[in-house]
């Protein structure tokens, strides 16, 4: 898919983009038990064009969070810190991105995601879709993260070596 992108500048590019496999059904079923906030590291230029491709009609996605209400590390990383979303109890949202470390601020909110390679095979958002509906009448959503996840393990770990073995053996 390629979609035309407008800088600040003016200037117009036309970018290319990978749509995850059931991306749009996805959206369609979370957007009726749930308020969908997306929280990207992308330019707005860019995110809002891809955005609206998705939700042409602007009825499934609620808001939209962009590069600038990211923290920047640094080392030049963009960190989702979900405090920024207002009037909401952090037991009640979740992170869900293929980068773990965009979530680091609040590791027990996040939802760790494979990230997308243009497989047309690629059923992650179909098992993502059931995860979050199992979530829907919790009281926090970040103990059963921390649960599934064993995000636990990864925190008391000081290697990768050592959160194999703990995790595997």
């Amino acid at each position: 898919m390629i979609l035309p992108i407008k800088f600040p500048s003016g200037d117009i590019i036309e970018a290319g983009i990978n749509v995850r496999p059931y991306a749009r059904e996805c959206l369609e079923e979370l957007s009726r038990e749930f308020e969908l906030i997306v929280f990207t590291a992308s330019h707005s230029c860019y995110g809002s064009v891809v955005l609206d491709y998705l939700d042409p009609h602007r009825k499934l996605i609620q808001y939209r969070l962009y590069r600038d209400s990211c923290v920047s590390t640094p080392e030049g990383l963009f960190v989702k810190d979900l405090r920024v979303i207002a009037n909401r109890d952090l037991k009640d949202l979740v992170l869900v991105d293929n980068a773990a470390y965009s979530f680091s601020y609040q590791v027990e909110n996040g939802i760790p995601i494979i990230p997308f390679y243009n497989s047309k095979n690629d059923t992650e958002l179909r098992s993502l879709v059931g995860y979050l509906k199992s979530l829907s009448n919790v009281k926090d959503v970040r103990q059963v993260n921390l649960e599934t996840f064993r995000f636990k393990t990864y925190l008391a770990c000081s290697s990768p070596e050592e959160i194999q073995s703990k995790l595997f053996s």
